[in-house]
């Protein structure tokens, strides 16, 4: 540290130079947090990747309405003609064990149809979700840990969005700092 007036090297905790006698300025010293307003404290683990997250959601989502269009698309495209074909020639066929032959068109095309169902709900719980989290609504933190634990059964996306979106969101801290989040947007 120098002093301003003369030039003299000073020590760092000199309050006077020593030359000139010049009365240095004190090192400037934070004041202390207000009570009742949060501060502003660096953002944690979640304020680092809550949008990460939420952009994987949304990406997730959207592959799995790509998914669901897929279901329905070959569901009704291709497989009427396949199963036509495996009906007729196969041993079940019009004169087979069952008059009429076995039902495995409609059995097929509504399992289809399920798993259409099924997919296309779970996309709109995603997007909800990826929704959610942008906007840092309360509720999205939990309804994006439970589809994180549900995603953890599809590998090897669906694992690692669950793997990721449970390292962010779940432990005891992530939860207390989320509420954080939550509660300091305008309008939460």
């Amino acid at each position: 540290m120098f002093c301003d007036r003369c030039g003299r090297q000073l020590r760092d905790d000199a309050q006077f130079c020593t030359s000139c006698g010049k009365q240095l300025a004190p090192s400037p010293v934070p004041p202390p947090p207000v009570a009742g307003v949060a501060a502003a404290a660096p953002d944690g683990r979640v304020g680092r990747h809550l949008k990460i997250v939420a952009s994987l959601w949304l990406v997730y989502a959207l592959l799995r309405l790509m998914e669901t269009f897929w279901i329905f698309f070959i569901g009704r495209t291709f497989l009427p003609s396949i199963v036509d074909g495996i009906v007729s020639n196969g041993p079940w066929g019009r004169g087979g064990p069952f008059p009429g032959g076995f039902p495995l068109d409609r059995l097929i095309s509504g399992g289809l149809m399920f798993a259409g169902f099924w997919v296309a709900a779970f996309a709109v719980l995603e997007l909800v979700t990826a929704w959610g989290l942008f906007e840092r609504r309360p509720w999205a933190r939990i309804l994006a840990l439970i589809l994180g634990f549900l995603a953890l059964l599809r590998f090897p996306f669906g694992t690692a969005l669950g793997i990721y979106t449970l390292w962010v969101l779940l432990p005891s801290p992530a939860a207390q700092e989320y509420d954080r989040l939550a509660h300091s947007q305008p309008g939460a």
